[in-house]
């Protein structure tokens, strides 16, 4: 801030929002664990809509009023005005947008996110990162070491096993290991058992497009939902 930017802060609990305020950030980006991506354990996350109400509540209470953004779960218009609805400033759309013509990653992933059908393809695990940081340099902690992703092999084998996965990164017991395995997958590109990042509400995204198009249909959806809105709140003449 000293230089003249501005300091955004994403958080996963109200603990953490109250933290970034009290160190004079410029805006905080509540994630919900219906979020993709790195974030809180799912035993010490919050949902979206809770999360991004009560830090809208906190931040508009304090002399210094920080903008609030809402991430987790948001794909469309429609998540955008739920979020504008709690007094958030605006939504992140991690997941949309990385399913987009311009986000840069393997091809094989993005067209893994038009395939999920819905909320019931993703899970929040600490699997991958238990995988990862057993052999990268630069590791994920605690309790950050928790991502949304796309359910597959991997997670179905491991994700109520956690400690015999910790064992077998420790010890493994066949000639390459669980972490070679992984290691071999992501290199391949091979979504049923690499980690690919994604959110909630990845069942609405049905094609990789250009993000301006996406932009572009979010606002027109989010304002076809505020008309809707505004006929169902219509009162009633006499």
């Amino acid at each position: 801030q000293s230089y003249g930017s501005k300091v955004v802060a994403q958080v996963g609990s109200v603990k953490e929002g109250i933290e970034a305020l009290d160190a004079g950030v410029d805006c905080i980006v509540a994630q919900g664990s219906e979020a993709g991506g790195h974030g809180l354990r799912r035993e010490l996350g919050n949902g979206t809509l809770s999360l991004t109400k009560d830090l809208v509540k906190i931040s508009q209470q304090r002399k210094r009023k920080v903008p609030v953004l809402a991430a987790g779960g948001i794909v469309d218009g429609k998540g955008l005005v739920a979020a504008l609805s709690l007094g958030a400033h605006g939504a992140v759309l991690g997941t949309r947008l990385w399913a987009s013509v311009e986000a840069i990653g393997p091809k094989t992933y993005k067209n893994a996110l038009v395939k999920a059908q819905s909320c019931d393809d993703v899970i929040r695990t600490q699997v991958f990162d238990m995988i990862s940081n057993s052999f990268r340099s630069t590791k994920w902690p605690v309790p950050y070491d928790s991502s949304g992703v796309l359910k597959n092999d991997t997670t179905k084998d491991w994700d109520d096993r956690l400690h015999e996965l910790k064992e077998e990164l420790d010890h493994p017991s066949n000639g390459r290991g669980v972490a070679k395995e992984f290691q071999n997958a992501e290199e391949g590109h091979r979504t049923i058992t690499a980690c690919v990042y994604a959110g909630q509400g990845v069942g609405d995204i049905d094609a990789i497009e250009p993000a301006y198009d996406i932009v572009k249909r979010v606002e027109k959806e989010a304002s076809e939902s505020l008309r809707y809105l505004q006929e169902v709140f219509m009162p009633l003449e006499d």
